[in-house]
């Protein structure tokens, strides 16, 4: 059984402190013997014990003979010397937990296990640090799965929590929270170790939501064979991208925009009609959508079918995707009017 960190502290604070406690009373006890001629209190003896141990030294409160001269300079010794290895202990902890554990794992490990509905994001190379930004700028909360020491230092110094380890193998997985999480974003450079690292997410959460990065576009339909939601190649995105920058960069610098949540002038969102929903099997207008929330429903995707523009007549059904315009505001008072 492995002892916590903080038990094997009391447990070495344990005589310490007992023999600042056992000096203590015997101080006082000695103090009020020595005294009691002069009337000494119990609180006068106190004082003159913790004053003694802790070398403060406002002067003697009670008049000593030269025998409580004598036991003073036994309560100075004994007590000082106790109280100080107090502290050396408590100095010898905090350094060698420093040592052992530079980053803070433990801390960082115990915060990852109070996290729900995260995203696990498996691989920090360039396309991992962007999704962590862009998930951080829109604080919802991940935890970084890399088995290389120059990651863990990049997330330690952006307060990212960390999982050190390779995200194919179970068990660091399982230390990432993925039972509890509600997506995986995989992101390293190799696609057969994206292939395993899909495998083993799919197969510890059967209805986890993954994303997976395809270095070859050849590898998309096994990644999405093998379990991926989607299967992505950034190479063939930034193509395109730079292509419509070209072709209609009004339109890039649109979507630019209302893709990222921090900006609060304009949002684009997905929304899905839930199951036992109370707006399913009404319409749009019913709803007074724009009335009510001031956001734009401009498309639904039902089923894989896109119905853009929508008739406001048109009757929600469970399962529908509506694509909303607005600001974040108007954005959340939709999701809650949908997910009533």
């Amino acid at each position: 059984m492995m002892i916590e960190p903080s038990s094997t502290l009391r447990i070495r604070l344990l005589l310490p402190i007992s023999l600042v406690l056992m000096v203590t009373v015997i101080g006082t006890v000695g103090y009020v013997w020595l005294g009691q001629v002069q009337g000494a209190t119990w609180l006068d003896a106190l004082f003159m014990t913790v004053t003694t141990i802790t070398t403060i030294g406002y002067g003697e409160i009670i008049h000593l003979t030269s025998a409580g001269r004598i036991f003073t300079m036994f309560i100075a010794i004994f007590g000082i010397g106790s109280l100080f290895y107090s502290l050396t202990v408590v100095m010898d902890y905090l350094v060698s937990s420093r040592l052992l554990d530079p980053f803070g794992e433990k801390k960082v490990q115990r915060e990852i296990d109070k996290l729900k509905d995260h995203i696990v994001i498996a691989g920090l190379g360039r396309v991992g640090k962007q999704a962590a930004a862009e998930l951080h700028d829109s604080k919802i909360h991940f935890v970084i799965v890399d088995p290389r020491p120059e990651a863990q230092h990049f997330a330690h110094q952006h307060a990212y929590p960390h999982v050190l380890g390779d995200a194919s193998d179970d068990e660091v997985l399982l230390k990432a929270g993925i039972e509890r999480a509600k997506g995986l974003i995989v992101t390293t450079g190799d696609d057969a170790n994206n292939l395993y690292i899909v495998l083993s997410a799919r197969v510890l959460k059967a209805d986890l939501y993954i994303v997976s990065r395809a270095v070859d576009e050849t590898s998309i339909p096994k990644l999405v064979r093998a379990g991926a939601n989607r299967a992505i190649s950034p190479y063939a995105i930034g193509g395109r991208r730079l292509a419509h920058l070209i072709l209609s960069p009004e339109v890039v610098d649109f979507f630019d925009t209302v893709i990222r949540r921090d900006e609060e002038s304009l949002n684009l969102e997905g929304i899905k009609v839930p199951h036992g929903a109370s707006v399913i099997g009404q319409t749009l207008a019913s709803l007074e959508v724009v009335d009510k929330t001031g956001a734009s429903v401009l498309v639904i995707l039902r089923d894989k079918n896109v119905l853009p523009n929508p008739d406001p007549e048109t009757l929600l059904r469970a399962g529908d995707q509506l694509l909303a315009l607005g600001t974040t505001e108007e954005l959340d008072e939709l999701e809650a009017m949908i997910s009533a």
